[in-house]
């Protein structure tokens, strides 16, 4: 094939997800996904705990996009959350010399630079910058704009970037067991912008939104304001916690409590109590982990615990984060949640209630050759990855590059 060929790995706790495209100019078309569901625990929380079982999914996962695209899987765009990524946004103001002259690209890099060293002098020593992205720049504290300054004329510019930062360590582990299945890592980002690229629409993060990619092993999320990305962020906790608990709780296997959260658990629990719903009394046979012994909940038992964690997830710790920014409470466009645990019940309404914010379930787009087993919310970043990947340039022959370099010797 001549057209150009894009892979993406979205490496999930319970999933490992990989999809190819072709990049034709009118979109993206789906050519081939392949997801499996690993039998035994090698991602935890985000992180390998097994290089010798995730390479093998990894390379089966390979395996079938050739089968399916009759192309060898070299590059991947991969995705990464875990925990170990935070995104901030950090600000600079420079000097320009002399004074009043036009802004050129040597000034941005200067400031980009600046700012490198304001991001990792805040952070331990095993950080890394994976990304920068400019948010705004301000001329001699007035003129402000959102697009490249260079050509404008001023005494001082100010800088807001965005500055992704990951552990070296987690990432050179899923970096390597992707080299040991065969292929080469072509670009990182965020579990978080790659959803945010899958589900949301221009004009929501215009008016500004929070995304929250619930996971199974973790919650990654991204905030907008005005178009631009002021929070990212990943926590180790997800709907895997909500198993154990319920496992704790019911003296039963996590396998079982997985069953019984997204049969029987509902997020809106306290609602549902107040409303003295009936429902909440009915009784639900539970597996004991000697596998014999049987005895009996409630949907209210099980809702119980749901309820609590999800609120701890939602409230102490993303609430909690995204307050930081004084700038929140004016979204106008709410909050999307994706994610495979996006479709816990009642889940959308407990989050309007936690955030003060109308919730929707973000839907990845549809775009042409996807199948629609795929158009669902644990496959968003996936899907998203592909959208974020920008455009690769054309290697040209070594003759043509000689031949190029002696016209713009004359021209």
């Amino acid at each position: 094939m001549n057209e150009e060929i894009i892979t993406a790995l979205d490496l999930g706790s319970s999933k490992i997800f990989g999809i190819t495209g072709i990049r034709r100019e009118t979109g993206i078309e789906i050519i081939g996904e392949e997801t499996i569901y690993p039998t035994e625990e090698v991602i935890k929380k985000g992180r390998i705990i097994d290089m010798e079982g995730v390479t093998n999914y990894v390379y089966e996962v390979f395996g079938s996009l050739k089968s399916q695209t009759g192309e060898r899987i070299e590059r991947v765009i991969l995705g990464i959350g875990g925990g170990f990524i935070k995104g901030r946004v950090y600000s600079k103001e420079i000097d320009i010399e002399p004074k009043g002259r036009a802004i050129e690209n040597t000034d941005l890099q200067n400031l980009k630079r600046e700012i490198k060293k304001i991001a990792l002098s805040q952070v331990d020593s095993d950080q890394e910058i994976l990304h920068i992205l400019p948010q705004q720049y301000k001329i001699d504290g007035a003129n402000t704009t959102q697009k490249d300054p260079v050509g404008l004329h001023g005494n001082k510019i100010e800088g807001k970037l965005h500055v992704l930062l990951s552990q070296k360590n987690p990432l050179k582990d899923i970096i390597n067991c992707i080299k040991n299945a065969g292929a080469e890592v072509e670009a990182v980002y965020p579990h978080s912008w790659a959803v945010s690229e899958s589900v949301l629409t221009e004009e929501e993060k215009k008016l500004g939104c929070l995304v929250i990619d619930f996971g199974k092993g973790t919650t990654d999320i991204a905030l907008y304001i005005d178009n631009k990305l002021v929070i990212s962020d990943s926590y180790r906790v997800g709907g895997g916690n909500i198993d154990l608990d319920l496992s704790i709780e019911l003296h039963t296997s996590l396998n079982f409590a997985e069953e019984l959260k997204k049969n029987y658990g509902w997020c809106n629990y306290k609602n549902l109590i107040k409303g003295r719903q009936p429902f909440l009394n009915q009784k639900v046979e539970i597996i004991t982990l000697s596998g014999k012994i049987k005895q009996q909940t409630t949907v209210e038992k099980i809702s119980k615990v749901v309820y609590e964690r999800v609120k701890e997830i939602f409230q102490d710790i993303i609430l909690k984060d995204v307050k930081q920014e004084p700038l929140f409470s004016t979204i106008g466009a709410g909050i999307i949640i994706s994610g495979g645990s996006s479709k816990l019940k009642g889940l959308l309404q407990l989050s309007n209630e936690i955030f003060n914010q109308p919730t929707r379930l973000g839907i990845p787009k549809k775009m042409l050759g996807i199948e629609e087993y795929f158009r669902k919310p644990e496959f968003a970043c996936g899907i998203g990855l592909l959208l974020l990947t920008p455009k690769r340039e054309k290697k040209l022959p070594w003759w043509l590059k000689i031949k190029e370099k002696i016209e713009n010797c004359f021209y």
